[in-house]
């Protein structure tokens, strides 16, 4: 399983049986002779009124009772303690504009000791994606849940967006079976794509587990594959400029075969890392594209680029080109249609004017010192052809 500093998934099955899982979070509350108290706490440990907590059963995830909290932090319940004896419920803590912080924990009653504590911290967002075409929508459930929560997403398109949901570990749920487990830190915004069988489009345009240096179209129309330039006084460290592509590839523990690159931009250099799409004067046609998926790890900022397969100036192509910044650790990096910079003078236009005619996939690396890249897909291409 690959990990992520933002989100890890495991992908399954719309449609194959679950197993329950409980989010492992800490905090709670005490039961008193005067029902149960929790004392609410923000994320620079400091107490936070008039935060809504809510206690729900275990059991049916109902509400059973609703409390804010006062000055103190301190939020009572007064009706709860049967109904949550046995650590029968949990806790979920709300503050701020459009719920800007929130908390879901496991309710854990003591006898006879001062009130527990719940920190509220920046609040998520998910976006799970899968990729489906239009004929396979009918195929989708109407809403994903985060098992043993509240929380549900509805359907919209191929997607299902929680909006606000607490950092934390979750399984997500499709009807009986679950599809992907999640790790929300504080504060993310996580955006990932669910792979089901038979219903997600999408094209692995590279892993480069192979070791050569064609991409997977190249593969099928063999041409340049992949080249790489240091420009305008940057200087490439790893691999040597004089070396084949195969040096740029190497081995790491768990992750298989990734490219590694190590560079020096320079005051107004920069790294080009390109390939054509396996045809020196051939186009293919990604109208149908709707995100560059790419798993990097690094220290840099790069400009992603899919050009137009004509010349126009100077060895320049018009281009869509997406900014990506990059900070140590893998993660995967989402760039949609949509969403690229345009700039005329640098002959960037919008994707919609050359999504038809791609002929490069290019790299521009501006600042940093280091850049690995483990795979690129592109979703929404169920394969390419010219």
């Amino acid at each position: 399983m690959k990990k992520f500093l933002l989100l890890s998934v495991v992908f399954g099955s719309l449609f194959m049986g679950c197993t329950e899982n409980n989010p492992s979070f800490s905090g709670a509350t005490s039961e008193t002779t005067n029902g149960i108290a929790v004392v609410v706490l923000d994320d620079a440990n400091r107490p936070l009124a008039q935060a809504n907590v809510t206690l729900f059963t275990k059991t049916d995830l109902s509400a059973v009772e609703t409390s804010i909290s006062d000055s103190a932090g301190t939020a009572k319940f007064e009706k709860s303690s049967e109904a949550c004896a046995g650590g029968n419920c949990f806790v979920e803590g709300i503050a701020g504009a459009d719920s800007s912080l929130m908390s879901w924990s496991s309710l854990s009653l003591t006898e006879n000791s001062a009130p527990s504590k719940i920190s509220l911290l920046p609040s998520s967002s998910l976006m799970l994606r899968t990729g489906a075409g239009d004929s396979s929508l009918e195929n989708l459930f109407a809403n994903l849940r985060l098992e043993s929560t509240p929380y549900i997403a509805k359907r919209s398109g191929d997607e299902y967006v929680f909006a606000h949901v607490p950092a934390g570990l979750f399984n997500v749920v499709a009807g009986d079976s679950t599809v992907a487990e999640v790790t929300l830190e504080p504060g993310a915004v996580a955006d990932t794509l669910v792979r089901l069988p038979g219903v997600t489009r999408e094209f692995v345009f590279e892993d480069f587990e192979d070791g050569d240096s064609l991409n997977n179209i190249a593969k099928v129309y063999p041409n340049y594959g992949w080249y790489y330039i240091a420009k305008d006084g940057a200087t490439l460290l790893k691999p040597d400029s004089t070396k084949g592509f195969a040096a740029a590839i190497e081995s790491e523990s768990g992750r298989g075969k990734v490219l590694s690159m190590q560079f020096v931009p320079g005051d107004s250099g920069y790294v080009l890392l390109g390939t054509h799409l396996g045809l020196d004067t051939g186009y293919y046609d990604l109208s149908g594209l709707t995100a560059i998926r790419l798993t990097v790890n690094g220290d840099c900022e790069f400009d992603v680029a899919l050009e137009h397969y004509r010349e126009v100036l100077d060895n320049n192509f018009h281009k869509s080109l997406w900014n990506v910044k990059v900070a140590e650790g893998w993660r995967e990096v989402v760039l949609r249609p949509g969403k690229e910079m345009l700039d005329d003078d640098s002959y960037q236009v919008a994707w919609s004017e050359i999504s038809k005619e791609i002929g490069f996939f290019s790299i521009f690396i501006k600042s940093g010192s280091y850049l690995k890249i483990d795979q690129i897909v592109f979703e929404g291409i169920d394969g390419v052809a010219p």
